[in-house]
């Protein structure tokens, strides 16, 4: 049995994620739902434990149950395989941490199981699944890219899960092409050409729920190639320039993250960092 979720419970949804967000500090994408779910126990903002159990490899499923003293929740999943970044199948395991979590945190685990109807389970079921397709692939962090493949290998989420999430939020992939230099990977969230900073005009725009994208920190310095690791300030230790991408407004706003590529940021077609690395 499978529920449709109205407008309401998706709003209230989102608001439980955004509330989530500035409780735990998961302020940006991508989110690592089991280092999430083991901060959270570590810093005491959830009394929750991690229980991996091999009976649930060949299922790939998870489960979550109170305590008998109900003082805390135990999230049961199968063992964590330590390439599931790379394989868009195996990310299924991050949507379905963060799954276990809307329901710890939506109060589904209030009333056990075994008090509910079929057709309650099945609501709490597509509430949990809101609940994690809001966390990992926020609309916005969505729009930042051109195809399916490219969002799922930067959100940790499965394409089928980036598939499902552009049809319920109506952020399509596209490829628009700059009209001063021909660049043609222009994502629906780019006001600015990152190849030669022309405006574009954004066809998402962004929102109050905003949820930046942070793109991961290259292993090799674009400046000079060594695979030392990062200063405290993201910097190279080797030549002091910045290991990660971003933009260098001229003024004093807030800089954006970019990524690794973006000769100018595709936020407010300022340079970036990496601009004069870039071929």
């Amino acid at each position: 049995m499978t529920a449709e979720l109205s407008a309401e419970d998706r709003a209230r949804i989102r608001r439980r994620v955004m509330k989530f967000r500035q409780e735990a500090g998961a302020g940006t994408v991508p989110v690592d739902t089991f280092r999430l779910a083991d901060r959270l126990r570590r810093e005491g903002i959830l009394q929750l434990e991690r229980v991996e159990e091999s009976v649930l490899r060949e299922s790939g499923g998870a489960l979550v149950a109170r305590s008998r003293d109900g003082r805390r929740h135990v999230i049961f999943t199968a063992p964590l395989d330590p390439d599931w970044k790379e394989k868009s199948p195996r990310r299924r395991a991050n949507f379905t941490m963060a799954h276990e979590l809307g329901h710890i945190l939506l109060g589904h685990t209030q009333t056990p199981d075994a008090a509910k109807s079929p057709a309650v389970r099945a609501q709490e079921d597509a509430e949990a699944d809101a609940f994690a397709a809001e966390l990992l692939s926020p609309r916005e962090a969505l729009a930042r890219f051109c195809t399916v493949r490219e969002a799922a290998d930067a959100l940790w989420i499965s394409e089928s899960a980036v598939r499902r999430r552009m049809r319920d939020t109506g952020v399509l992939p596209s490829r628009r092409k700059c009209p001063r230099c021909g660049f043609s990977r222009i994502p629906p969230a780019a006001a600015f050409c990152r190849e030669c900073g022309k405006a574009v005009g954004a066809r998402v725009k962004p929102g109050p729920e905003d949820v930046p994208f942070l793109p991961p920190m290259p292993a090799e310095c674009p400046a000079c190639g060594a695979a030392e690791p990062a200063g405290p300030g993201g910097e190279c230790l080797n030549c002091g320039a910045p290991k990660r991408n971003h933009c260098l407004p001229e003024y004093d706003q807030e800089a954006h993250p970019c990524p690794p590529e973006a000769k100018y940021c595709e936020t407010c077609g300022a340079p970036t960092a990496f601009s004069e690395f870039l071929p």
